[in-house]
């Protein structure tokens, strides 16, 4: 199963970019390059509604730029963003991400509140 993929919640469709689990920076980068093709297949129009699970990866410098890379890619595709994590560190690596690229990225402890936050999206 594609890690980056359309999942549905409550009779919506979102996109779901599952980082979870990923230990090696080689094989993150990858997964974050097959998101951002994945969302350059996408209508532009700001209409997707999307959750990064990046709970237990492994982050480092260049997943982090990768990171920043896709939120900025991402941005015209995008009408609701969050992210789901379990550490403090990795809220911090998104926090700078959202600073960045000057988006909006609630942080979130669980998919199920992220998935709930999106709803009122």
């Amino acid at each position: 199963m594609e890690r980056t993929r359309f999942i549905e919640h409550n009779g919506r469709r979102i996109v779901l970019v599952d980082l979870s689990g990923l230990g090696k920076e080689e094989e993150s980068l990858a997964e974050i390059e097959k998101a951002r093709r994945f969302f350059a297949t996408q209508q532009p129009n700001g209409s997707l509604l999307t959750v990064t699970d990046g709970t237990g990866a492994h982050y480092t410098t260049r997943i982090m730029d990768a990171l920043k890379k896709l939120a900025a890619h991402n941005k015209p595709y995008v009408k609701a963003a969050c992210a789901v994590t379990d550490t403090r560190l990795h809220r911090v690596v998104i926090t700078a991400v959202a600073i960045f690229t000057g988006r909006h990225l609630p942080v979130f402890a669980s998919r199920e509140e992220a998935l709930r936050w999106l709803d009122g999206q």
